[in-house]
Formats: structure tokens, sequence, C-alpha cells
């Protein structure tokens, strides 16, 4: 029986490119899987094909319905909110003028209303019976399913530093973790790789097996195991390993 695969993705903010060859290089990986992908946001800004990602997302959601999650992002909230009160300054101080350019629009009222409407319609979370997804993170000690819009969006302090267990295992973006690749922690993982600026977008692949995560995926095809976020999750790896020497 094929087994079920998610492939979660970081903050895009513009880079085309490297989408696309992720997104093909995640489909070869996944065989005769049953595979799901889960964005977690920040499609648009800073980065030059703002425009290109998201029609690249609108068109995969349309040819594979079930399997294209695309969650929402603080920076497609601030797109949001700039159309709806007329006010840009924050949005474009966040790197809204690339997406204008990208656009080629003067304004974001200017964007084409399929697309507007399509941010309308994002997620603020998707989970799984193992991991929850958001953008941002969430506000330790709050049930995840009580939490608040803004914390989703934005939240950096206390998340990070909290080592507390969530009850799920929390995948995000939002904070760029400084070094180019995921951040893995015991209850947590940031994808935030700052794609835009040069650096690998990468997708965090998961089985029903882990919680954690099994390997990491780049945009060039480069596939790197995970270490295993804890004991148990080390021996799950370990008796895959033995069975597979068998």
């Amino acid at each position: 029986m094929a087994a079920a695969l998610t492939y979660a993705i970081g903050d895009i903010h513009g880079s085309y490119t490297k989408l696309a060859n992720l997104v093909r290089h995640c489909v070869d990986h996944s065989g005769e899987n049953d595979a799901r992908f889960v964005f977690v946001g920040d499609y648009i800004d800073r980065g030059k094909r703002s425009y290109d990602v998201v029609k690249f997302l609108i068109d995969a959601q349309a040819a594979w319905p079930d399997k294209m999650i695309c969650l929402k992002g603080n920076h497609e909230d601030m797109l949001l909110d700039a159309v709806h009160y007329r006010d840009e300054m924050m949005w474009l101080d966040n790197g809204g003028d690339a997406t204008l350019r990208s656009y080629g629009v003067r304004r974001a009222t200017d964007i084409p209303a399929e697309h507007l409407a399509w941010f309308e319609t994002l997620p603020l979370s998707h989970g799984d019976e193992r991991r929850f997804f958001v953008h941002a993170g969430i506000m330790p000690g709050i049930p995840l399913e009580q939490q608040r819009k803004d914390v989703i969006l934005w939240i950096r302090e206390p998340f990070l530093s909290d080592a507390s267990d969530h009850g799920r295992y929390i995948v995000h973006g939002h904070t760029p973790t400084g070094t180019g690749a995921p951040e893995l922690c015991h209850n947590r993982l940031n994808l935030d790789t700052l794609a835009w600026y040069g650096n690998p977008l990468i997708a965090a692949v998961f089985d029903e097996r882990r919680v954690g995560p099994l390997c990491f995926i780049a945009d060039d095809g480069a596939i790197r195991a995970a270490p295993a976020i804890n004991a148990r999750e080390q021996e799950l790896f370990a008796s895959g390993m033995r069975a597979r020497a068998r």
C-alpha cells in the first residue's frame, strides 16, 4: 500500500523559479505515494515574481484541489488590508512595491480580482493527526483551535523560545532562521530559509509514522535526511533502516 506523504514549503516571497523547481522535485520524490503539499504563506512581496508564484499556486490548486493547501501569511493579509482600507504604507514598507512591479500595476486595488479573491479564501491553519501547520506560530498554552488570527500570522516570541509540547508538532515559517536551512526543534519546525534573498527554498517531507520530518528537499533537488526529534523517532528511523537491510 502506498504511503501518504506531506510536503511542507516555507515562505516563497516571489521566488517563482525556486518554487517551480522544488515542486517538480517533490513530485518526482513522491513516486507512487499519495502526496499532499502544504504551503505556509508569504507568497508575495520582496522577491521579483510574485505574480508568477500566485498564478502557479492558483493553477495547481485548480488541477489538484485536494492536494494543494495554501495557508495565509502576514504578507497576504497586509495586501488585503491595503485593498480594504486604502492605506498601503505598511504593506509597501514590507516589500509590497516588488509585488506591484511584478503585477505591472501602481496600486494594490489594481491587482487582478481573481488573485485578490484567492488571497481572501486562504485558511489560517491546517492540521493532521500529528502536526499543525500555520504561518508564524501559536501562543503557547492556548488550545490550537482557539489561536487568534494575529498570533498565527505575526507571532515570534514567546513561541520561538517556548520548549513545551503544544499538543501537535508545529510547522511554520515567518521568522528567518538565519542559516539558510530549516530550524528543527523537538516541538516545531521553522521553514523560512530566506529563499528570496538567495538561499534555497526547502520542503520538509512528513509521513504517517513519524511526527517530525523524514527529510528535506531543496529547490536544486538535493535531499537531506532529517535528524529525529526525539528518542522514539530515532528508534523508528533505526527500525526502518534495519528492515531495509534485511
